[in-house]
Formats: structure tokens, C-alpha cells, sequence
């Protein structure tokens, strides 16, 4: 039996880790979005037509490079690699990722193949961003198969214990598509459908950038791949069951996202790009916290579940949704004090208006309540992954993608892209309270209740920041507290960053205060980093 509050001080050290990495990623991610934001505008055909579009091989990436394929093959590779069959384990990633290249480039000519009979059948049927969308589709289908394969081999490199350049390569993409944008801006007298293929172009390197330098990197860990599509193996069958049922659940929830831009496409340029950006921003620390805790986890429930070790899984479980509800609470909370703040400090230059301020505020608005559910959800799906049961968390999505759709619909006659984002955040909510009420009948080790004794206590301390935030920019709008002679940017800096301060030393103070032990695991974590 081992020691589960050792087992916790390593999650936690791990995903702190991560958690910096992907936090630097996602800050590339975000000076990405403010480059693109300030060069197409949000509200313009030009971007909602790339966002749509490369929305398509970034479903692929979630299923076959992120998704359902990881949380098959990991238990898989970390059994065999516990058991000291490290063989074994090689010859099963080799065959499995040459198995899902082979399918991925399968879905890539068939998503190309279905965009251009779409625009030979029915292009007068096609609104103009529409037909852009459609067009550039087919260019943009090639990075699900870098991308997914990269992930493959992050998949490898985490069941050894290496995540640290997992996180960080993705900060190549980012790099590649802000440098895409200053080429295009000062470099070159160009057409908008130029612009478009350039970016696409630039997409495409840096997925297969990443591609490379993870197989380097798993070549110097001792991994070696040879291209070995043997799809009648016993473990490359059994890697499939247990990846349909995850791929029926990830697609369910990919399907959902898909459905939200093309129903976004429907109202307008407008509402791609604040569903766009709303998103991104909600999913910063989605990235930093939730995915980084359940990429940490994962392994090592596997492990514990091969040593039939439920008393560490119960513990794993308990440790890592409270660590995410302390941090992932008083972000949402903050965010939604100062969403305006917050896009017009980002976003808010350039071909971006004020009115596309207002559309992004307006999604960020609904979104930002699903905030804690989608960090939460990362990890909530962890113990069925290790005990091999991929089927109930798909029965559970596809209940809540047929309640997202329905609710898609009515919503968004009222809220416009609010209610699409509105939908998704009830959804995922009761994503998670199913998933949790499952947890307690398969693993009695595991409580509720002192997540609910954690995360109450958490609300009200989120909300007090939340409310000294508000506070805090009524103040600092009166004439003459902020330097009148500043330029836009300072006075912007200023008015998100000083209530933001406020808001996470109330926060803070109140966890010092009701002594949170949160706060104490949190900083063990940091001193043992």
C-alpha cells in the first residue's frame, strides 16, 4: 500500500510544473489572440472563416491526439511499464501510433473530400464566410495529423515521467502564428485570401514542428519509433475497444463544439469571433489547472489501479478537485468582475471595435460560469480511464450533447452567442455532477461531502473577491485617479490589473483567515518544487 499524502505532494509538484509551462504556452496563446485580434478584427469574414475552419482538425487533435486515444493508451503503456516489460511497452506505442496515423489520414482526406463536394454542389447555397470556410478547410486538414501524433508521443514521454516538454511545445505554434501576423502586417502587400493561406501555411509547420522535436525527444528517452500498422495485434484490438467508446464521448463533446461555431456561423461573423475569444480566455486557466492536473493524475491512478490500490485513487480524486475548486473559483469569479476590463486591455486595438468589445463581453459573460466545471472535468473522468471503463463516461456525454443541442436552440433565439455559451456551461456542470455521483458508487473510498465542506467555503471567498474587484474599478474610474497624461494602454493595464490584486488578497486573506487547507498544500508544493 502506498503513502497517498506522498502520492498528493507529487500531483501537486507535477502539475505545478506543467501548470508554469502550459501557463507560459497559454500567455503565447493569448499575445497570439491579441496579434490576430488587432489584425482581422471581430467581425470580419477573414477570421470567423479561419476559426471555423481550423476548429476541424482541432476536434481531430481532442480525439485522436488529446482525448479518447490517451486516456486508452496511457493505462496501457504506464501497466506495462510498472511491470517492467519496457519492450512490451514499445512495441505497443509503435503499433498504436502507426494504427492512428493510418485512421487520422483516413479522416483527413474524408473531411477534405466532404468540404469540396460542399463547394462543387451547393455554392450558391453558401453565405460568403461560409464558402471561405469551406474553402481553406481542406488546406488546414493536414495539422490533425502532426498534431495528433505529436500528442501520441506526449502521451509516451508522460508515462516516463517527462512532462515537462509536453506542455512546452505547443508555445511553437503560438510563436510561428504571431510571427505569421507581423510578416503579414509589415512584410507583405497582400489580399485577405493571401493572408488566409499563409496562415494556414504557417498552422501546418508548426504542427509538424512539434511532431518532430517530440520524437527526438522520445528517441533520447529510449523510444524509438518504427512504423508498424498491425492492426490484427491483441494489444492493438484491445487498444481499439477501449478507444470507441472514448472516441463516442469525445466526439459527443467535440461534436457540441462544433455545432456551437456553426450555429454561430448562422448568426453572424460577429458571433464566431466572441465565442472565439470568450472561449480562449475562460479556457487560460482551464489549460493551466485542469489539464495539467489530469494529464499528472492520470498515470498515476493506472498505476494505483494495477496495484489495486483504491485508497490512493480515492485520495488522487479528492486532492486534485480541491486543489482545482481553490484555483479555478476565484479565476472564474474575477473574470466575470472584469470581463470589459479584461477584452478591452487584450483585444480591444486595431480592426477590433467597440462593438466586437461588446459581443465578446457578452459570450465571456456565460461562459465564465462553466469556468470551474471545465477544470473540473479534466480529472473527474480519471478514475474510469484507469479502471478501463470508457463506456459510462460516454453514455453521460451523450446525454448532455443532446441537452446542449436542445438547448443550443432555444437559447440562442434570446441570448444570440450567449445562450450558446450559456448552454455549454449548464452542460458541462452536469457533466461533472454525474461523473462525481458515479465516482461514489464505484469507489466508496471516495466522499462528496468533503469536496462540498471545500468548495462552499471557496464560493463565498471567491465572490468577496469578486466584489472588492467590482469595487475597485468603480474607484479607480473617478476623474483623476489614474495618471490623466498615460497613454490608452497604461490606463487600461492599470484598470485590470490593481482591481485584480485586490481581488486575490481578499481572496487570500479570507483563505489565511478561515485557515484553508488549500492554502497550506498549495505553498508545500512550492517550497517542494
Amino acid at each position: 500500500m502506498s503513502n497517498p499524502e506522498g502520492s498528493n505532494k507529487s500531483i501537486g509538484r507535477s502539475m505545478l510544473q506543467i501548470s508554469a509551462l502550459t501557463f507560459s504556452s497559454r500567455i503565447f496563446g493569448l499575445l497570439r489572440d491579441m496579434v490576430m485580434a488587432a489584425y482581422w478584427g471581430g467581425t470580419g469574414a477573414a477570421q470567423a472563416a479561419f476559426q471555423v475552419a481550423f476548429a476541424f482538425p482541432n476536434s481531430l487533435r481532442t480525439l485522436f491526439g488529446e482525448g479518447a486515444f490517451t486516456s486508452a493508451f496511457v493505462p496501457m503503456l504506464s501497466a506495462r511499464m510498472k511491470d517492467d516489460k519496457r519492450e512490451e511497452a514499445w512495441q505497443l506505442a509503435e503499433r498504436a501510433i502507426s494504427v492512428q496515423a493510418l485512421a487520422l489520414l483516413a479522416f483527413v482526406l474524408l473531411l477534405s473530400g466532404l468540404s469540396a463536394a460542399v463547394l462543387w454542389f451547393a455554392p450558391d447555397t453558401l453565405s460568403a464566410h461560409a464558402r471561405l470556410t469551406f474553402l481553406i478547410l481542406p488546406l488546414l486538414m493536414p495539422y490533425a495529423l502532426f498534431i495528433c501524433m505529436a500528442g501520441a508521443f506526449s502521451s509516451v514521454l508522460n508515462c516516463l515521467g517527462d512532462f515537462k516538454l509536453p506542455a512546452a511545445t505547443p508555445i511553437l505554434f503560438n510563436i510561428l502564428q504571431i510571427a505569421t501576423v507581423v510578416y503579414l502586417s509589415f512584410l507583405w502587400a497582400n489580399t485577405e485570401f493571401t493572408a488566409l493561406l499563409i496562415f494556414c501555411a504557417s498552422a501546418l509547420l508548426a504542427g509538424l514542428a512539434q511532431l518532430l522535436l517530440l520524437m527526438l525527444w522520445a528517441r533520447r528517452r529510449g523510444f524509438v519509433f518504427h512504423f508498424q500498422p498491425v492492426w490484427k495485434a491483441p494489444e492493438v484490438q484491445q487498444l481499439c475497444q477501449k478507444i470507441l467508446p472514448g472516441l463516442l464521448g469525445a466526439g459527443v463533446m467535440q461534436i457540441n463544439s462544433l455545432v456551437d461555431r456553426l450555429l454561430a456561423l448562422h448568426l453572424g461573423p460577429a458571433a464566431v469571433g466572441a465565442l472565439n475569444y470568450s472561449q480562449h480566455l475562460v479556457y487560460l486557466p482551464v489549460g493551466i489547472f485542469g489539464v495539467a492536473m489530469g494529464v499528472v493524475c492520470l498515470p498515476r491512478m493506472s498505476r494505483a489501479m494495477a496495484r489495486a490500490d483504491a485508497l490512493e485513487i480515492a485520495s488522487s480524486l479528492d486532492y486534485a478537485l480541491r486543489l482545482i475548486l481553490f484555483l479555478s473559483l476565484p479565476c472564474a469569479a474575477l473574470l466575470f468582475a472584469l470581463q470589459e476590463q479584461t477584452i478591452m486591455f487584450l483585444f480591444a486595438r486595431g480592426a477590433f471595435t467597440v462593438d466586437a468589445v461588446r459581443e465578446t463581453s457578452w459570450a465571456l459573460t456565460f461562459y465564465v460560469l462553466g469556468l470551474p466545471a471545465f477544470c473540473c472535468a479534466k480529472v473527474a473522468t480519471n478514475p474510469f480511464h484507469a479502471r478501463l471503463d470508457t463506456a459510462t463516461p460516454v453514455k453521460i456525454s451523450l446525454f448532455c450533447m443532446l441537452l446542449n443541442l436542445v438547448l443550443n436552440l432555444i437559447l440562442m433565439q434570446f441570448l444570440r452567442q450567449g445562450g450558446l455559451a450559456l448552454s455549454t456551461s449548464i452542460c458541462s456542470w452536469l457533466n461533472v455532477g454525474l461523473l462525481l455521483s458515479l465516482n461514489c458508487r464505484h469507489l466508496p473510498q471516495w466522499s462528496p461531502r468533503t469536496l462540498f465542506r471545500s468548495g462552499l467555503p471557496l464560493l463565498l471567498l471567491s465572490l468577496l473577491a469578486a466584489l472588492g474587484a467590482s469595487a475597485a474599478v468603480k474607484v479607480l474610474q473617478r476623474p483623476g485617479l489614474l495618471p490623466p497624461g498615460a497613454p490608452p494602454l497604461v490606463q487600461g493595464a492599470l484598470l485590470l490589473l490593481l482591481p485584480a490584486i485586490a481581488g486575490g488578497l481578499i481572496y487570500l486573506l479570507g483563505g489565511l483567515v478561515s485557515r484553508r487547507p488549500e492554502l497550506r498544500d498549495f505553498r508545500q508544493i512550492i517550497q517542494r518544487r
